[in-house]
């Protein structure tokens, strides 16, 4: 008995056109879903820690009120914003181990106090408390 055999199918060509569809798809939600900004972290001290200082080094502290209207207060004495960077660098080359206690009021927005904060930073001063 003589069986013939069946014409062998010729082997399909996988289409890559969906693969590369769904690698765009991907690689583009991944693009939309991240973000590209760059985080900085504040160093600040809390006030448990402003407590255990000793007195001595109460004299080397000042406060810098921000009030909700962006009016500046240090030590109690009103302070342009303008005026603020020449003080405190003034302060500084009399003091260098100036500590700046730093006290908003409520309303004040979160980026004005951060801002003030990296201003206050890149001045000169090394060790900033947020009250």
């Amino acid at each position: 008995m003589r069986l013939e055999r069946a014409p062998a199918r010729a082997g399909r060509a996988i289409s890559l056109t969906p693969l590369i569809d769904v690698v765009f798809i991907l690689l583009l939600f991944f693009l939309l879903a991240s973000h590209f900004d760059q985080w900085g972290a504040l160093q600040l001290d809390t006030s448990a820690s402003l407590a255990t200082r000793p007195s001595a080094a109460d004299a080397q502290t000042l406060l810098l009120r921000l009030h909700a209207d962006g009016a500046l207060e240090l030590n109690g004495e009103a302070l342009d914003e303008a005026y603020l960077g020449a003080r405190l660098e003034s302060l500084l080359a009399e003091r260098p181990g100036l500590a700046l206690v730093v006290q908003a009021d409520a309303e004040v927005p979160l980026q004005d106090l951060v801002s003030l904060i990296d201003h206050i930073v890149a001045l000169g001063v090394q060790e900033v408390s947020l009250r």
